[in-house]
């Protein structure tokens, strides 16, 4: 048998099993959680030296801070607002339907199919299914070839809940089966390109999907901002886990009159970090080879360097932080999502050409904007799209479990986290109740003439 058709009976055999249990009550699914949040911490350590053998190195502060507490805490955020989130929502019929009683029921969609990321290899894959499986779904998903070692730590913690889970791993031909199967809901989380693959091969089975892509964040410090506090979060954003964060700021837009001053700020902080110890690599050898080519084409293009550590020393273990000022909006740094520690910083006139640029570079997943000005941030907020806007701040807005997540156009479809990511895997089912009682349906039958005039005198005058 192979692989594929092991896929297939995987999938054959949770739908039977949700067949059997189609909608479990609130207890049983707090229990699953709480299953899968105790495996989380009794592995906690293993899952740290596992993250550590996958990269090149990670440090962990990157595995705990980033990686398993956020996972933790979204679990028991479920937990406690399960029963909330279940509760039928009454709606109104209006008075021509009375006496009936409408509302609208959360009903589990049934096998959710997930295809998680390598850069968060333990949140981003247990995050959605937890939040699955607080949804009443049944789940298979499919890990990340890159994470081999976190992968098997993820096979011992995933048998707590065995019966709800299957777990796949492949390379990126076993992602494309898994794709092309008739889940109930498939969840994706990683570039934009992929994405569209995953996107056209759920079409075929119209499979509903969520997709958690990428695209190039940026972010905005204008004349008025902190620029201490946006060069110490710049610098902080591009060492969490090496840059390989899909929210990280990609591109720096700069107005001109603090260019040069913010300029000498980051680069004072940048070189202060030269020598010191690396944290966290990038992935691997193949990653820092694609990194360091994207900045030796920016110099080729004009841009102007800088590093913090020489680009013919680095590695994967050791890449260092560069910011590459002013490249071409046309080069392949200003085109592709970097995904790593590597930034560019532009000079723009003001907001408006600020926002034109990020237009034209497609709705990012995420929009940064370091201002204090109040109709700036106003504008920026109600004209930009993207999927979620921060406002002095970096990151952060991530780890807010109540705060929905999620990309719109290029950046991806659908959200997760809080109640969003519990209505994100449910189906939303209308229920209309009505007396068994014949009068009503007598009054349409004897009186139907009289009932439409009335209706198009009500409606259509």
């Amino acid at each position: 048998m192979n692989q594929e058709q092991v896929i297939e009976q995987g999938l054959m055999s949770l739908k039977s099993a949700y067949c059997l249990e189609p909608f479990p009550v609130s207890a049983k699914r707090k229990d699953k959680l709480k299953k899968l949040n105790a495996a989380i911490i009794a592995n906690k350590q293993r899952f740290v030296e596992a993250a550590n053998q996958d990269f090149s190195v990670r440090a962990e502060y990157d595995t705990l801070v980033a990686d398993l507490i956020p996972t933790v805490s979204h679990i028991r955020y479920l937990c406690r607002h399960i029963d909330a989130f279940m509760k039928p929502q009454s709606k109104t019929a209006g008075w021509q339907f009375f006496p009936s009683k409408v509302w609208i029921e959360y009903v589990p969609k049934g096998v959710v199919g997930i295809i998680a990321p390598w850069n968060y290899p333990i949140q981003l894959a247990l995050v959605p299914l937890a939040t699955a499986i607080a949804a009443g779904n049944k789940v298979m998903i499919k890990l990340s070839e890159f994470t081999p070692a976190v992968n098997s730590v993820m096979r011992d913690v995933l048998k707590s809940i065995e019966d709800d889970c299957i777990v796949v791993e492949g390379d990126a031909a076993i992602a494309s089966a898994f794709s092309q199967q008739s889940f109930d809901h498939l969840f994706f989380t990683g570039s934009t390109s992929i994405g569209k693959q995953v996107y056209a091969a759920a079409a075929q089975n119209l499979v509903p999907v969520t997709l958690e892509l990428g695209g190039k964040s940026p972010l905005v410090v204008l004349a008025d901002a902190n620029q201490d506090k946006a060069v110490l979060d710049i610098i902080f954003a591009k060492s969490m886990n090496a840059g390989q964060v899909c929210v990280a700021p990609d591109y720096v837009l700069v107005e001109e009159s603090i260019y040069d001053a913010f300029i000498t700020k980051l680069k004072h902080q940048l070189l202060s970090c030269e020598g010191k110890e690396t944290k966290t690599g990038v992935l691997n050898a193949h990653h820092a080879k694609r990194l360091a080519s994207i900045v030796k084409e920016a110099i080729e293009a004009g841009a102007q360097v800088c590093h913090s550590k020489p680009l013919e020393d680095v590695c994967a273990e050791h890449f260092g932080i560069h910011l590459v000022l002013n490249p071409p909006l046309d080069s392949r740094i200003m085109q592709e999502e970097v995904f790593g520690p590597v930034l560019s910083v532009l000079k723009v006139r003001d907001l408006a050409e600020a926002k034109s640029i990020i237009q034209s570079q497609g709705s990012p997943l995420t929009c940064y904007l370091y201002s204090d000005n109040i109709e700036d941030q106003i504008n920026i907020r109600q004209s930009l799209q993207a999927g979620s806007i921060s406002i002095n701040d970096m990151l952060l807005h991530v780890a807010v479990t109540d705060l929905p997540f999620g990309g719109v156009g290029r950046s991806g479809m659908g959200q997760y986290h809080g109640q969003e990511g519990f209505v994100t895997f449910s189906h939303t089912k209308s229920v209309f109740q009505s007396s068994s009682r014949i009068w009503r349906s007598n009054l349409f039958n004897q009186y139907s003439h009289a009932i439409k005039k009335l209706l198009t005198w009500l409606y259509l005058k």
